[in-house]
């Protein structure tokens, strides 16, 4: 299932860190003309009016560049730096080691050249310790405020997130519930285990097994955002020998594995037999011109393909299925499923996603 540092760890960057040009408008300045004159890397007296607008310019333009960098640094990091929530310190240790070699080579770089185009003395090079040391500590106290704010807004935005994802899943539930305890379908499920009693006992048990674990699969993974794709691909053709026994060759579906690994390939629950249904319920199947439904497994999603056989009396579709299952992923993941469709094919390509627990 999704835990709370996956969701974290993929978020975007929060509205403060993108909206801070008035902060930056005055702390820049500020700053930059504090600490050239605390640490006495500059003598006023030595340059004229015009002269001193130049420099204390090059000095905020030099502040502006470590400022930037350094939260573009932070940005960057949180969104590419995948480590478990358990060891947090270790980002933290790496955000603040990057932080620390960025602003010392900036901040050296931009005083060395300064020093020798500076009426100062330039063959004093050790003048520019300090206010390197000084730059670095004040660039790790502003870095450490952003992170203070990066944490606090992307804690509510992954409460809120989570609170979406809490309903769009329990929606999906009641779907699915609704499908499966539907009178229609226990109807056809308890008549198609009637005949096969009468007519094939072994089927019958095998086809009463099954029946039992998909209504188990349901109610063991309507607590979970997500589950692993092979127990998903295990429900799947649990639910379609439930169909092929109803509906004989009028359906058929092949699973082709391209890849293996799927270790870490995890599928919000359900999200298969949404699709399957969704290919049967649009699309005409007869034994004469059955319904073709291809699952492929790659390194990266599952691709599910199905002919389409356009229905002689067509229902009007209101796409709930894959409406629900896109908001899911959206909030899974940041992004959406991918459909494609054509005169032929109908294609849903679904990525597979690692919670990172």
């Amino acid at each position: 299932m999704a835990s709370a540092a996956s969701i974290l760890f993929s978020a975007k960057p929060p509205t403060s860190v993108k909206k801070d040009r008035a902060v930056k408008l005055i702390a820049v300045p500020v700053l930059a003309v504090a600490i050239a004159n605390i640490t006495q890397i500059i003598t006023n007296n030595l340059y004229s009016f015009l002269q001193l607008s130049f420099i204390y310019t090059y000095f905020i333009a030099l502040g502006w560049l470590i400022w930037e960098g350094n939260i573009r640094l932070l940005i960057f990091l949180k969104n590419n730096l995948w480590l478990p929530y358990r060891e947090y310190y270790k980002t933290v240790l790496a955000l603040y080691g990057f932080i620390i070699l960025y602003t010392s080579f900036i901040a050296t770089g931009g005083l060395f050249l300064w020093l020798n185009f500076s009426k100062e003395d330039s063959t004093s090079y050790a003048k520019i310790c300090v206010p390197v040391i000084v730059i670095v500590i004040t660039a790790l106290f502003i870095t450490n405020l952003y992170e203070m704010f990066y944490l606090k807004e992307q804690q509510q935005d992954m409460e809120k997130r989570a609170e979406q994802l809490n309903i769009a899943k329990t929606h999906a539930e009641l779907v699915a519930l609704k499908n499966q305890i539907d009178p229609h379908f226990l109807f056809n499920s308890l008549n198609t285990l009637s005949y096969l009693i009468s007519s094939d006992p072994l089927n019958a048990r095998l086809y009463n097994d099954t029946l039992a674990k998909v209504y188990r699969y349901i109610l063991v993974s309507r607590e979970k955002n997500l589950v692993p794709a092979a127990d998903e691909l295990e429900f799947l053709s649990n639910f379609f020998y439930l169909l092929r026994i109803r509906f004989g060759k009028a359906i058929n579906m092949i699973i082709e594995i391209k890849s293996l690994t799927t270790e870490k390939s995890f599928l919000p629950p359900i999200s298969l037999q949404i699709l399957l249904e969704n290919a049967i319920k649009h699309n005409e199947a007869s034994s004469a011109n059955p319904l073709s439904i291809s699952v492929t497994l790659f390194s990266n999603n599952i691709v599910i393909r199905n002919r389409i056989i356009k229905k002689t009396y067509a229902q009007p579709s209101t796409g709930t299925g894959l409406h629900n299952l896109d908001n899911r992923y959206k909030l899974l993941t940041g992004r959406n499923i991918i459909v494609y469709k054509n005169n032929d094919y109908f294609t849903v390509k679904l990525p597979f996603i690692n919670p990172q627990i």
